[in-house]
């Protein structure tokens, strides 16, 4: 029924039906209507206003929905406040406006309708999942099952349920405004089961992290008392070494070694850090392998230099026979150095066949100064970060190899050999050549940054020695800081002073026979480079030495008794039937058969050109695997020949057959110009009958106009012609000077021939 009673406003506060709360009224509209109240003992309403920052009650908006309420008590406070004590009995909804009776609000309410009863098995259905949703967070939040059952009503009471669930969420002033001034019934569970299982599913995820974060500070715990045990137990073992202590270790190291400062300051930096990983991260292992290697390397350790001229001759004679274009350079070198000690000199490139001795060589210029010698192999790769470091992002990450060099030398102004600088490649990872440029510029590596390191590194005072067995492939910008040095092939005369005074000695403490258990005989080492070995280095020659050393350690074995002495017979029988003969002596004298001369990486070789002239049309056939240079060469030979018949004693009609030019080992690729003369002295010979000179070769490249052009890789070539038991070579007249640069033995023993015109060639070359 219809109830006329006085209104409270209430300021951001809900009373729901059965609850007791303590209000403290203050408003003057508001304490009215408590004195109205206690006057007339009328029913009082509580109803909530909508905005909660609002100071006055007469302008507020107040909700449709209030709870009527009794006061229980009233104090009066000093203040002229009053704190009343009320209990919510039920709700109501106001049927009539507002209206201001006196100072004080006054409206009627009627009592909230029964849900009909089609909707009964629908609330009961929403209440008992509400009771389960509230008895879950309940328990969530410390209540235990028995204590909720006491103060939580039951499902079969879903609209005081209602209450005591809206009561117990933390819920916004709206979301509050909302349930609480919902009439329906059933859609007021509705929303109370939304906004439970919304706060169900944040106590389950804040259960969860609190369940985490306890088990990691458990586990945090567990390994810091461990730790802690761990460290006592090292102390009592006398091991103190941990990750503190070698944070520790590693700070008094970088500060003892007094790094430059931008150094110093990465490293500290990267201690600090250390200091904060776990030793069990992988990140640990990472900054501990960079401090390891920024500590090892050479910053302030410097090798006083030996400018001795005299100590450098002594060690370079010592240590190689010959060479001594090299040896001269060192020197020069050397001097420089003792006149200033500041000089940066040129980057040194040796160039030369196989086993000429070039990275030995480096070995030994280092000795000679008194430093110490890494050697950094270049062969094959194709990585840049070979040369400049990897990375430490990348698992295994490495420093490069002149950084690896430096750690080996032990100084920083090592030696550094740059082995087989001719075979680097490139490919998608990058060209290390590209990055040696870096290294080798005297103007730039003063701060070469290595990016493992990271750190500027100077390489200023390292001498680079770099070694290469042909100069094209060498890239054009890397070849310009070069100081290209050709080491030539040994003549036999040097092999055999070699063989004495330095291989022979070697291999024989090598194969446990000192002592002159081992004597060569007069030809016997001859025999050995003459038929078993054809090359302008020494490493064939020494693995046959090596071979008779272990067939005479057999015979020691066996119980020979006294010295072993080996005859050429007896090579013969250690080594085998020999491997190379003399084909100068093998061939026929019949003409149209030429001894050429060719270069190529091992040093020098002889071949012959062979010519036959048959019945048929006009024609010049070319065999042996040539390339187009030489090709081309042999038909301007011809063609030369027909177009000076008369001179060199031949017709027309002699030139109107097939001409058939050969060049034996046909597997093997050959090219170049410098067989023009001997293409042209083959035909010329063929066609007048005229055989070569015996033991007789040559080499010259010639034009149409009858020139004869100059050749380069002389001395290969000359020695690759006395190899082969040459006597008389040709040459252009251009090379004279080259002349100079052959041992004196091999111009003793040879004859040489100038030409400056195929006339001259074939004046010389053919037998009159």
């Amino acid at each position: 029924m219809p109830l006329a009673t006085l209104t409270l406003p209430l300021r951001g506060t809900i009373i729901l039906p059965g609850q007791i709360r303590a209000l403290s009224v203050g408003r003057d509209a508001t304490l009215d209507v408590v004195e109205r109240h206690l006057d007339t003992q009328k029913l009082l309403v509580l109803v909530p206003q909508e905005d909660a920052a609002e100071e006055e009650p007469l302008r507020a908006r107040l909700l449709t929905v209030g709870t009527a309420a009794r006061i229980l008590h009233v104090t009066r406070l000093p203040d002229d406040t009053v704190k009343i004590l009320v209990e919510g009995d039920r709700r109501v909804l106001r049927r009539t406006e507002l209206k201001l009776t006196g100072e004080v609000l006054v409206a009627d309410y009627d009592e909230l309708p029964a849900p009909p009863r089609e909707q009964l098995h629908e609330i009961m259905a929403m209440a008992r999942e509400l009771a389960v949703l509230h008895d879950e967070l309940a328990a969530a939040q410390g209540l235990t099952a028995e204590e909720n059952d006491v103060l939580t009503a039951g499902e079969d009471e879903p609209d005081r349920l209602a209450d005591q669930v809206s009561a117990s969420l933390i819920l916004s002033w709206e979301q509050r405004v909302v349930v609480y001034q919902e009439a329906s019934l059933m859609e007021r569970l509705r929303v109370l089961l939304d906004l439970t299982a919304v706060a169900v599913a944040q106590q389950r995820v804040q259960s969860d992290v609190a369940a985490k974060l306890q088990a990691s500070m458990d586990q945090n715990q567990r390994e810091y008392h461990l730790k802690e045990q761990l460290k006592i137990l090292r102390t009592e073992l006398g091991d103190a070494a941990g990750p503190e202590a070698e944070a520790d270790a590693f700070e008094a190291r970088i500060k003892e070694l007094k790094l430059p400062e931008e150094v110093e300051k990465e490293a500290l930096r990267e201690v600090s850090r250390l200091r904060r990983i776990s030793s069990d991260s992988a990140e640990y292992n990472i900054a501990r392998t960079w401090l390891e290697t920024v500590c090892d390397m050479p910053w302030n350790k410097l090798t006083q230099d030996d400018t001795s001229l005299r100590h450098a001759q002594d060690v370079l004679d010592e240590d190689h026979f010959g060479i001594e274009k090299v040896k001269e350079r060192v020197l020069e070198y050397l001097a420089v150095r003792q006149l200033r000690k500041d000089a940066q000199g040129a980057i040194l490139c040796f160039v030369g066949a196989p086993g000429v001795g070039k990275t030995s060589l480096g070995k030994s210029i280092a000795r000679a100064m008194g430093r110490s010698y890494a050697r950094v192999s270049l062969g094959g790769i194709k990585d840049e970060s070979e040369v400049r470091g990897h990375r430490r992002t990348y698992v295994g990450a490495m420093p490069g190899r002149i950084v690896q060099a430096l750690i080996r030398a032990g100084t920083r102004n090592p030696v550094i050999v740059l082995d087989e600088i001719d075979k680097v490649g490139n490919d998608f990872r990058g060209d290390p050549a590209s990055a040696l440029l870096e290294v080798l510029d005297p103007e730039q590596n003063k701060a070469f940054v290595d990016h493992y390191l990271d750190v500027p590194i100077d390489l200023s005072q390292v001498m680079f020695i770099a070694t290469a067995n042909l100069v094209d492939p060498i890239p054009p910008a890397l070849h310009d800081r070069f100081e290209i040095i050709e080491i030539p092939g040994y003549t036999e005369e040097e092999k055999l002073a070699i063989a004495n005074r330095f291989l022979l000695p070697k291999l024989a403490e090598e194969h446990g026979l000192p002592g002159g258990r081992m004597k060569f005989g007069p030809g016997a080492m001859e025999s050995v480079i003459r038929n078993y070995t054809r090359e302008a280095g020494l490493r064939n020659f020494s693995r046959q030495l090596a071979s008779v050393c272990r067939k005479v350690a057999r015979e020691v074995v066996e119980g020979r008794e006294g010295a072993v002495r080996i005859t050429p017979r007896a090579v013969e029988k250690m080594l085998g039937p020999p491997r190379f003969f003399n084909e100068i002596d093998d061939r026929d004298d019949l003409p149209g058969v030429v001894v050429g001369l060719a270069w190529t990486e091992s040093g020098g070789d002889i071949l012959f050109i062979e010519c036959l002239r048959m019945p048929g049309a006009p024609a010049l056939k070319l065999t042996g695997s040539l390339g187009d240079v030489m090709k081309e060469s042999a038909e301007a030979a011809l063609s030369w020949l027909r177009a000076h018949a008369n001179e060199v004693g031949a017709t027309q009609e002699d030139f109107n057959q097939l001409f058939h030019l050969h060049v034996p080992a046909g597997a093997i690729p050959k090219d170049g110009p410098s067989a023009g003369v001997s293409m042209v002295t083959a035909l010329a010979s063929r066609i007048t009958g005229r055989p070569v000179r015996p033991r007789f070769a040559m080499t010259g490249e010639i034009t149409l106009r009858g020139k004869v052009l100059p050749i380069g890789g002389l001395k290969e070539k000359v020695l690759a012609a006395r190899r082969a038991g040459v006597t008389d070579v040709l040459l252009p007249k251009h090379n004279e000077k080259d002349l100079a640069e052959l041992p004196a033995e091999v111009r003793k023993a040879m004859t040489f021939h100038l030409a400056e015109t195929i006339q001259d060639v074939l004046r010389i070359a053919l037998v009159p």
